[in-house]
């Protein structure tokens, strides 16, 4: 992935304003389809490169049928794609969004644990002196 992406504040309040109601559960599937950790791993081995569902296995360590079963959701949803070739089938991303959508929800994660990290530290501070 070597994309820039920009979003404004305007880009922001053009979908809060503009996004009908039908929206809303299109939406939320995606948001469950991402709430899973294991789609998660999977989703973080492919943003390298196309892989095969064994691959996947071995990177993940997990079970072909448990990893299959995550990537057939993931395919039907739209946000993987797959090629065959011979015996063995390809996956990769196909939605970029949703890529970008985990690197947005880690930050804030990261920038909302530090946060609360230095208020601990602070408190820990003002306990001690």
């Amino acid at each position: 992935m070597s994309k820039t992406v920009t979003i404004t504040e305007e880009d922001v309040k053009k979908w809060h304003l503009n996004m009908p109601d039908e929206m809303f559960e299109a939406v939320s599937n995606r948001f469950k389809l991402l709430s899973e950790p294991m789609r998660l791993r999977i989703l973080r081995v492919l943003c390298e490169s196309e892989h095969t569902v064994q691959e996947i296995v071995n990177e993940i360590h997990a079970s072909q049928a448990n990893i299959s079963k995550h990537l057939a959701l993931m395919y039907e949803s739209g946000v993987v794609t797959r090629r065959k070739e011979g015996l063995k089938c390809y996956y990769r991303i196909a939605d970029d969004s949703v890529i970008y959508a985990c690197y947005l929800s880690s930050k804030s994660v990261v920038d909302n644990l530090q946060e609360r990290l230095c208020w601990v530290q602070k408190v820990q501070s003002n306990l001690s002196s």
